[in-house]
């Protein structure tokens, strides 16, 4: 018992793992933005187009649409911020106690829709999975989309601009200047 805190060696298995890169990141995330969205579309079949101009020619639709439909929701977030490896040498100017740094531009890191973050609302006719992948992928964009008419870009620089003022007095500059 005694020994249970004791480091040991240790021992990794032999694995078909291998690895192939190792990526550094360095990513300033300072504003994420949460959403829900709908997108639907709608595919003419064969057989709606024979439903279609039967029903254009009687008083009331008596047939039901043969189009295929889909509505999904897709719930997921945006993480907007600053891309630290665009931070340039000539960016940078440190003078005795003084820097002064220019930030690269906010920009969306990523937009991150996993599958479990969908649901479908309405599903008509057979859909193939590339199909519904177009309509997961119109989500995305729509999610993007709202997000940057929220102005997520000027808030993430702003933002990105008080973390690295705070950053670099707190490392010991006395001046410091971030544009």
């Amino acid at each position: 018992m005694k020994n249970i805190f004791v480091s040991k060696q240790i021992t990794i298995d032999q694995t078909p793992i291998l690895i192939k890169e190792i990526k550094s990141i360095g990513q300033l995330i300072t504003y994420t933005s949460f959403d829900e969205v709908v997108a639907d579309t709608t595919i003419k079949t064969k057989g709606s187009a024979f439903v279609n101009g039967f029903n254009r020619f009687t008083p009331v639709p008596i047939l039901p649409s043969a189009d295929k439909q889909l509505v999904i929701i897709g719930r997921g977030k945006i993480l907007v911020g600053t891309d630290l490896t665009r931070l340039s040498d000539s960016g940078v100017t440190i003078k005795n106690d003084t820097v002064r740094v220019q930030l690269p531009k906010a920009q969306i890191l990523d937009a991150i829709l996993n599958p479990s973050d969908f649901e479908t609302f309405v599903e008509k006719g057979e859909w193939s999975n590339d199909e519904v992948i177009r309509v997961k992928a119109q989500a995305r964009r729509k999610m993007i989309e709202h997000a940057l008419n929220q102005h997520i870009l000027t808030k993430a620089d702003a933002k990105a601009k008080i973390v690295m003022e705070n950053f670099l007095h707190n490392i010991g500059y006395k001046h410091v200047e971030v544009f």
